[in-house]
């Protein structure tokens, strides 16, 4: 039995395209759904003294219980940590598994592009900026994504 060209590279760019997906695509969609989530965290957990909204949730409130270190770790764990875990519900697996292998490039798009939109909104966050928000943000990137990955490899 033999198999037209057609078909076969029909399957073979099918194949091509779970196992390698487009990366502008990917960067788009990371970056889009990081824009939704951050808009939402901002309205119940401020970053670096910014909030969208006045709200009586405030986690900032509760993270500053523990001191001014701890909070700036736990938001920034908390602010990259939501969009990870809405990137996980809407990418699809093969996407989620390119990112999982690339984690500087979801990392990178996702803090670079909040630190850009804080400093837009508020000028003063080179004043508020602690390293500790950035370390929280990267472990809040890699951790979720981590637990994300296993969950998924878990259900399938």
């Amino acid at each position: 039995m033999t198999v037209s060209k057609e078909t076969r590279s029909k399957i073979l760019s099918t194949v091509k395209a779970g196992l390698m997906p487009d990366l502008k695509s990917i960067v788009l969609k990371v970056f889009a759904i990081h824009i939704f989530s951050a808009l939402l965290t901002l309205t119940v957990c401020p970053q670096m003294g910014f909030s969208l909204i006045d709200s009586k949730i405030n986690l900032m409130d509760v993270f500053m219980k523990f001191g001014p270190h701890f909070c700036d770790f736990a938001c920034g764990t908390f602010f990259t940590s939501v969009s990870v875990g809405f990137i996980y519900l809407v990418l699809s697996h093969d996407e989620f598994r390119f990112l999982r292998f690339h984690p500087v490039l979801m990392a990178s798009t996702m803090i670079l592009s909040s630190l850009g939109f804080l400093l837009m909104l508020s000028p003063n966050i080179f004043i508020q900026f602690t390293f500790l928000w950035l370390i929280g943000a990267i472990a809040g990137v890699l951790g979720t994504m981590e637990i994300g990955f296993r969950i998924q490899r878990k259900a399938f």
